[in-house]
């Protein structure tokens, strides 16, 4: 019985040691309100302002704004999260706001079929050629 609970002990302790992305959901969000409970201590939020951090950043979690190693600065060792990359705190109002990163997206170019390479190259080729008339429309000169 006792290997069964040091079995169970090791396990327990062992989830919170891998990186920040290799986390489950809910070690996830066990990270997240230890966060919210130290930023509580640390700035002196009330139970209001607590209650909406917490709503920000389980919904930011939920969505995947919060899955990159890059996102959050989180400790294997302690087990703790350090800070979060874009998680900014106004201390005149005390409230928290999340910048999300642009993405970048990049345009799929289109191939080319062979027609659609010869079309466009004969009206390159007719805008390049102009036709004038000259007033007397006896002579017509191509430019």
């Amino acid at each position: 019985m006792e290997e069964l609970l040091l079995a169970v002990e090791k396990e327990k302790n062992a989830r919170f040691s891998k990186p920040w992305p290799k986390l489950d959901k809910g070690c996830k969000m066990n990270r997240l309100n230890i966060f919210i409970s130290e930023d509580q201590e640390k700035n002196e939020l009330s139970e209001g302002e607590a209650k909406s951090l917490k709503k920000l950043l389980l919904h930011l979690c939920d969505n995947g704004s919060l899955n990159k190693l890059g996102d959050v600065d989180y400790s294997d060792e302690n087990h703790r999260i350090i800070s979060i990359k874009n998680l900014k705190y106004d201390e005149s109002s005390k409230k928290y706001s999340f910048n999300l990163p642009k993405k970048t997206v990049k345009t799929a170019s289109k191939s080319k079929s062979n027609i659609d390479r010869h079309f466009s190259r004969s009206k390159d080729i007719n805008s390049a050629v102009k036709t004038e008339v000259s007033s007397d429309k006896s002579e017509v000169v191509i430019k």
